[in-house]
């Protein structure tokens, strides 16, 4: 005789719980492919690295730059450049006007005042077009020596692909093997 049971109310919330974990997996993978698909048609991703642009870019972000001509900067965009103090770093900061030679004066948005080093036009390596949010965290904390961050994302991560998966090691039917349920049957069979 077989019976057909309602799903409990425990098998029910842990099929919300997978289905809420998954939505989450699929939205990082999602940005991860976002900030790494470009590549395929030019563009050029960088994870930034301080608060100089905040609000609208936030440490962690990843910009996706395109090249831009010498002729089609206009005040406003948002450019990388090599830092022109010497330092070897890249920076992101809105272009705000030109001066008497022809070069850049920038600033970042959450800076008072204009950067104190014009950039020679020629250096602009890319314009921003596109900012994908907190993919670019864990190179962040890489910068910063934040192991334990990266660790605890890495095994938070890790445990959510266990629990979509479905094999957490119990003994209900869900991720068990071919051979684990025959040898439970034999079991019940014997007692």
């Amino acid at each position: 005789m077989i019976t057909s049971t309602a799903p409990s109310w425990t098998s029910r919330a842990t099929a919300a719980g997978r289905i809420a974990v998954a939505v989450v997996l699929v939205a990082v993978a999602g940005l991860v492919l976002l900030a790494l698909a470009p590549r395929l048609v030019g563009f050029q991703g960088h994870v930034v690295v301080s608060g100089s642009m905040a609000p609208r870019l936030a440490e962690g972000d990843v910009v996706l730059t395109r090249p831009v001509l010498l002729q089609d900067l206009e005040p406003g965009q948002i450019l990388l450049f090599p830092d022109p103090s010497g330092v070897d770093r890249l920076v992101v900061h809105r272009l705000v006007s030109l001066d008497e030679q022809g070069a850049l004066v920038t600033r970042g948005d959450a800076n008072q005042s204009n950067d104190t080093a014009h950039v020679p036009a020629a250096s602009v390596i890319g314009e921003v077009q596109l900012r994908v949010p907190y993919v670019g965290l864990p190179a962040y904390w890489r910068t910063e020596g934040r192991w334990g961050a990266i660790g605890a994302t890495a095994a938070l991560l890790a445990a959510a692909a266990v629990v979509v998966s479905g094999r957490t090691g119990g003994s209900a039917g869900r991720g068990l093997t071919t051979a684990d349920r025959l040898r439970a049957a034999a079991l019940r069979a014997v007692v």
